[in-house]
């Protein structure tokens, strides 16, 4: 598991927690129409809030995009704060380019592209799962 992956499930749980908790609160304690109004807003103000910070680290952490389509972005690489090198696939031809805040720049046209490793299918990785559970 990576270190992006491992922070967005920490994020997850945490606010999972955060959720129940406010839940129990509000279950717990016998409210009146003014408690159950301030409630309900905190936990809509929560809900927003955990919605706003895991979009900013999607976004920092550069999360792949799953969207389907004739673009694909094979390999990146940061090569300063907001500058990176890319390998983008379009159909069968690969292009290098490189990324900066203000444009995209078109470095190189690969001759031979790079090999794009297929990521496995969730049915396999259940299986291997349940084996390694079952024995």
């Amino acid at each position: 598991m990576s270190a992006r992956t491992s922070i967005v499930a920490s994020l997850i749980a945490l606010s999972q927690v955060a959720v129940s908790s406010v839940a129990q609160a509000a279950e717990a304690a016998p409210a009146g129409a003014n408690d159950q109004m301030a409630t309900m807003v905190a936990s809509l103000l929560g809900v927003v809030a955990l919605i706003i910070i895991l979009a900013v680290l999607a976004r920092r952490f550069n999360l792949p995009n799953t969207v389907g389509g004739p673009l694909k972005t094979v390999a990146m690489m940061p090569v300063g704060t907001k500058e990176r090198v890319a390998v983008i696939q379009v159909g069968e031809q690969q292009y290098l380019v490189g990324i900066t805040a203000q444009n995209v720049t078109l470095l190189d046209k690969l001759e031979q592209p790079l090999e794009t490793a297929q990521a496995p299918q969730f049915a396999s990785v259940l299986a291997k799962f349940n084996k390694k559970r079952e024995s």
